[in-house]
């Protein structure tokens, strides 16, 4: 893996933004945040040029700096934030599935434990939404949203298993993809159920800690 100026700029700034999450200075966060993404984006360009399937990922991340910048600005941008996130999730199971792993026995209980732990997350979600003001809207972009996210860390998890796949990549991005969820998950707990302490902090840190990974195993594959 190669490391350019941008990958440790990027590092900096994730940093900055975490310290900014955690003492709710909403400056540093308009301003890290996105700009976090902007030089893991600069730097993913560096090492792999986004050819190939890279490309799946290289557009992942820039529809997840729109969804970044969409959920700066007030509540009602929440839509738009999700529907971007939404497609970058959609991009990655591209990019994972641009080789196919093979179907088995294993593949399909990795499956449905996915599929069973992704429902009963959305339905502990799906319990705090219902009291919202007009729930039916936000309810079926959950249920979207929450497939999408599961389908694109079982997409992860179902690398280990595709003999193309080598372990140190198939571990790196199933670890990053695994952050993502857990800071998703994170995220719609606090926002709809009830509010975790530094709540935006552990969002944060675990959502860039699985970008990070989603697209360094991805490079540790696709680039040569």
């Amino acid at each position: 893996m190669i490391y350019p100026w941008s990958f440790f700029v990027a590092i900096a700034f994730a940093m900055l933004d975490w310290y900014a999450a955690w003492k709710e200075n909403r400056i540093l966060l308009y301003i890290a945040k996105p700009a976090t993404l902007l030089f893991i984006i600069l730097w993913t360009l560096q090492v792999s040029g986004w050819q190939g399937a890279m490309i799946w990922f290289g557009l992942g991340l820039v529809l997840s700096l729109a969804g970044d910048v969409a959920l700066l600005f007030p509540p009602r941008y929440f839509m738009l934030g999700l529907g971007f996130f939404l497609l970058a999730h959609l991009a990655f199971i591209v990019g994972f599935n641009v080789q196919l792993p093979p179907s088995s026995w294993i593949t399909f209980v990795v499956a449905v434990i996915v599929g069973i732990s992704g429902a009963r997350i959305l339905r502990v979600i799906r319990a705090g939404i219902a009291r919202l003001p007009a729930p039916k809207k936000m309810m079926r972009a959950s249920m979207a949203y929450g497939i999408a996210l599961a389908l694109m860390l079982l997409s992860a998890l179902l690398t280990f298993f595709n003999p193309v796949w080598s372990s140190t990549a198939a571990s790196v991005s199933a670890i990053g993809a695994g952050f993502f969820f857990i800071s998703d998950t994170t995220l719609s707990y606090d926002r709809f159920v009830k509010k975790i302490p530094h709540g935006r902090f552990w969002v944060h840190v675990t959502y860039h800690l699985g970008i990070l990974g989603i697209v360094s195993g991805a490079m540790l594959h696709f680039v040569k």
